[in-house]
């Protein structure tokens, strides 16, 4: 497969393509850590789902395995809202996005059996 569209007219003109996730990460805010759903991501930005709004503007980072990313809050609507990436994210990292897409079931048992080891060995509560 390759990098996969998804027409949206409600937030504007995309410049990127986006990839379908829906995988779990975290926004570090100025004062808390919020988790967060990846809808989708290209690599200008992001559509993320959320238990509590966030305002237009806020800055923050988007936090998903060895990644971080500095990003905008450019929309909002009630538990969703899109980031705008203050750097493009590299190639790489995109590939790697494509991987997870693609590969699903066994991005889910790595993520499984990882979080199994850090617990083991005492990293996780």
């Amino acid at each position: 497969m390759g990098f996969q569209g998804i027409p949206s007219n409600r937030h504007g003109a995309r410049r990127s393509n986006r990839l379908r996730l829906a995988v779990p990460a975290s926004l570090l805010l100025t004062h808390e850590t919020r988790p967060c759903l990846i809808e989708d991501i290209s690599a200008t930005g992001a559509h993320i789902r959320l238990p509590q709004p966030l305002p237009v503007g806020r800055s923050l980072m988007l936090v998903f395995h060895e990644l971080r990313l500095f990003a905008t809050v450019v929309w909002s609507e009630g538990q969703e809202c899109g980031l705008r990436f203050a750097q493009p994210l590299e190639r790489e990292d995109m590939e790697g996005m494509l991987w997870i897409r693609e590969n699903r079931e066994l991005y889910d048992r790595i993520c499984q059996s990882g979080h199994a080891e850090d617990w083991s060995n005492g990293l996780r509560d």
